[in-house]
């Protein structure tokens, strides 16, 4: 019986990521720790040697960047956070906007998109249309106390690891990505 289940949910995911579509359009970094213009634009150069960057606002009195994403480029979050951490830096805060067509989702539903799983985390039941924005609560992606506030709002055990574990039978296997809206 859980085979078949497990199997249902497989077909049922691989439905879903066929009739949706997402794609990164912006992404909203806080980064902590800097001080001053020469700070900020060693953040800047590190970040804009991503491939998938087009260009990158700065509002240094918040230490926010704005990172535009180039259209049809692959977009890996943990690139954005090594990136600021070999500038000697950490992130505070990462917002991405997705543009999404048509996904249903629900508290701990996994969608997978470009090897990498998303696993949202307290959500309401919803369907997502358009560019919306989520919030990254994965540890190095968001504040501690952020971090230590959605583990506990999951019984999943995968927000600690940020890795496949049992709990995520359909998950890819690289990464996953926890993220609330």
């Amino acid at each position: 019986m859980k085979t078949k289940n497990k199997l249902f949910a497989t077909v049922l995911l691989m439905l879903f990521s066929i009739n949706t579509f997402a794609n990164f359009t912006e992404v909203k970094v806080k980064v902590t720790g800097i001080t001053c213009s020469m700070c900020s634009n060693s953040v800047n150069k590190a970040l804009m040697t991503l491939k998938f960057v087009d260009k990158i606002e700065v509002d240094l009195e918040k230490a926010l960047f704005i990172i535009k994403i180039k259209e049809g480029e692959k977009v890996v979050i943990d690139d954005i956070r090594n990136k600021i951490e070999g500038a000697g830096f950490s992130v505070g805060e990462l917002i991405a906007g997705f543009k999404f067509n048509d996904l249903t989702i629900e508290k701990d539903f996994h969608y997978v998109y470009e090897d990498n799983t998303y696993h949202f985390v307290d959500v309401k039941n919803q369907n997502l249309n358009e560019v919306i924005y989520v919030r990254f609560v994965d540890k190095g992606l968001t504040s501690q106390k952020e971090h230590k506030k959605y583990t506990g709002l999951t019984t999943y055990k995968c927000i600690k690891s940020g890795k496949p574990e049992n709990c995520c039978q359909n998950a890819s296997t690289k990464r996953i990505y926890h993220i609330t809206i």
